[in-house]
């Protein structure tokens, strides 16, 4: 527990700290290569881990090699814009309404600090640190050693706190370990600080202590399914010097569903799923786009959800001339309506981010998705015809998913033709979700190994073990980008929002050339993965010899 004095404000100053251990905009290798190192060191069992890192890497090291030229060369041109986390700006307007002052950093910030930023650690009095885009405790540790040395009262919240309680004993760098709704602690947090860190009043909430005498604090819940209650974020008091043109915008919490490898249904230490209005919506969405801004990304796991909703905030926004594009993330079966899909578009919708997750029924039935195959193709088709970009993602090496529906899901994509592709491992990291329960880890022969200090445990189950899940994703990759099927979302990803149809020859004859042009780096990645394949294989069999 940080007990030493610290120097005493008439207001206390709060810094906080918000991002991910890498920055998607991370323009060095060499840089990113650096934290990875000092994260790994903080790893346990890491091998399945760098085996992920090293997959994902090796499409982004071919392209940052290649010549950009015609439309290439315009489509990577066009300056993206990365907006601050909206868990920052959410953060900073409720510390503010407390009558806090507060000072913001990424996490990415603090590795290679300025002379500036140390001063916003100087001089603030706690540190709120969110886990929002943090994997693991690896992650965290990481981070807390670099803190730790400025010696102030740390406040950890966001994603990874609200799983961390269950199986975490605390950590004497931790003062606070803040689980549930943001709205409701961060008054309770203030207070905290106001009181010169004397008094720590639950209310409403909960209130325990670990171990290692880090406090738990769990917010209380909603009153009903209603966010209407939650202000909208102020992006333009955020940073009163800039207009961003494009933010991020969260409608919902929860899921009314419940995918066995999901744990966004159980975040907020909630089950309820609860959503604003179409109204709601709507009111904030025009207040943004009088304040210049002309795109929003949609957070929530299901924007399309309830339809009915979806359908009422596309109206409003199109009869009184909303005119705003959005991004969101949807299910495929809210998506196999044309019509609806055709609404969406005309309301300003230009991109879908879709879990389609597999190709093949058995594997879809077992992750209890309750969506087929066909309702993925009809999403798909229908956003190509409204002319709205798809993002879809796959999960390799959930339990039942062997070569053969592998391959069924790659023979889908061959006819779907997706815009872009993301594929994901199979991941046990997440404490909670359904697949772990003990009857579905019977069910599936399914051994995870206890370890949170990496982002991917190892696991094995019936039909797959985790040795060979990377080399799958990658054969994987290497088989859509050869045969031109669709774009690789790690190569594109800052600069999706400004692809448009017309682009994707081009860019599928660039992204296959890229494999193309250099035998030496191909040798190169694969000695390497050889090499981590064998280590990862030896620490396997070890771990499970121990069972």
């Amino acid at each position: 527990m940080n007990t030493n004095s610290h120097t005493k404000f008439q207001a206390p100053e709060v810094c906080i700290i918000t991002g991910g251990l890498l920055n998607v905009t991370e323009k060095s290798m060499w840089k990113a290569a650096k934290k990875q190192l000092r994260q790994l060191k903080e790893s346990r069992h890491q091998w399945l881990e760098i085996k992920i890192k090293l997959v994902s890497a090796e499409p982004i090291i071919y392209h940052r090699r290649q010549n950009k030229k015609g439309l290439v060369r315009e489509f990577i041109s066009g300056k993206p814009e990365f907006p601050p986390d909206l868990t920052e700006v959410v953060l900073k307007d409720e510390v503010t309404k407390q009558g806090l002052c507060c000072s913001v950093l990424t996490c990415d910030e603090i590795f290679q600090i300025s002379d500036e930023n140390k001063e916003k650690l100087l001089r603030s009095a706690v540190i709120f640190l969110s886990t929002t885009l943090l994997h693991d405790l690896s992650e965290l540790n990481t981070i807390l050693n670099i803190l730790q040395t400025y010696n102030k009262r740390i406040v950890v919240g966001g994603a990874l706190a609200g799983s961390l309680y269950k199986y975490w004993e605390g950590d004497p760098r931790v003062d606070i370990l803040a689980i549930g709704y943001g709205e409701f602690l961060v008054p309770i947090l203030c207070d905290w600080a106001k009181s010169d860190f004397t008094i720590l009043d639950a209310g409403e909430g909960r209130l325990s202590e670990s171990k290692y005498q880090t406090k738990f604090l769990f917010s209380t819940l909603p009153k009903n399914k209603s966010l209407d209650f939650i202000s909208k974020p102020d992006w333009k008091n955020h940073s009163p010097d800039k207009t961003y043109r494009k933010i991020s915008y969260e409608s919902v919490r929860g899921c009314p569903y419940r995918c066995s490898f999901c744990n966004y249904p159980f975040l907020f230490n909630d089950k309820v799923f609860r959503t604003k209005s179409a109204r709601k919506i709507a009111d904030d969405w025009a207040e943004y786009k009088a304040e210049g801004v002309n795109h929003i990304v949609c957070l929530d796991s299901l924007f399309t959800m309830p339809k009915s909703r979806i359908e009422e905030l596309c109206h409003i926004l199109i009869e009184e001339k909303i005119d705003i594009q959005w991004t969101c993330y949807a299910r495929a079966d809210d998506l196999e309506n044309p019509d609806l899909v055709q609404l969406m578009y005309l309301a300003g919708a230009r991109q879908f981010q879709i879990g389609i997750e597999s190709g093949s029924q058995n594997v879809l039935d077992a992750m209890n998705k309750n969506c087929t195959v066909e309702a993925n193709f009809k999403a798909i088709q229908n956003c190509r015809l409204a002319g709205i970009t798809t993002v879809v993602s796959i999960i390799v090496g959930f339990p039942t998913d062997t070569e053969e529906t592998i391959q069924q899901t790659l023979t889908f994509l061959q006819h779907a033709k997706p815009d872009f592709h993301f594929l994901a491992t199979f991941s046990v990291r997440v404490e909670g979700v359904p697949i772990l329960y003990q009857k579905n880890k019977e069910k599936y022969g399914l051994w995870k190994m206890e370890n949170p200090l990496t982002m991917a445990p190892y696991w094995k189950h019936n039909s797959m073990c985790c040795s060979e899940v990377g080399n799958h994703v990658r054969r994987m990759n290497a088989f859509l980008i050869e045969n031109k099927i669709s774009l690789d979302g790690t190569i594109f990803y800052t600069h999706i929002d400004h692809y448009k149809p017309e682009m994707r020859d081009a860019l599928l004859d660039y992204q296959f050339s890229c494999y193309q042009k250099y035998p030496v780096t191909n040798f190169f990645l694969n000695r390497l993965n050889s090499f981590v394949d064998k280590k990862l294989a030896k620490d396997i069999k070890l771990q499970m010899t121990k069972i």
